[in-house]
């Protein structure tokens, strides 16, 4: 019930927001990275409301998330340098 209200709190300034920026910009890039924080943002929210976590499991989640991200984003870098020689 607490990601539902945090969700819709988040969205409308969000939409609002996002846009704003494309109108003042036509970057459609500064959408997606604003839109990728909020959903990964609310993932979290949802995993920590929907499994009552503790401290020390909201930290772990965190870290493992943060771990894939990275991992992910050296990956998708190596691959795109490769593509590029």
């Amino acid at each position: 019930m607490f990601v539902e209200i945090v969700f819709w709190i988040l969205l409308v300034p969000l939409a609002i927001t996002l846009l704003v920026m494309y109108i003042r910009s036509k970057k459609l890039y500064r959408l997606f990275y604003l839109l990728s924080i909020f959903t990964y943002a609310m993932l979290i929210l949802y995993v920590i409301d929907s499994y009552e976590l503790g401290a020390n499991a909201i930290i772990l989640l965190l870290v493992i998330s943060a771990i894939l991200m990275i991992l992910i984003g050296y990956y998708k870098f190596r691959t795109v340098k490769k593509t590029r020689r």
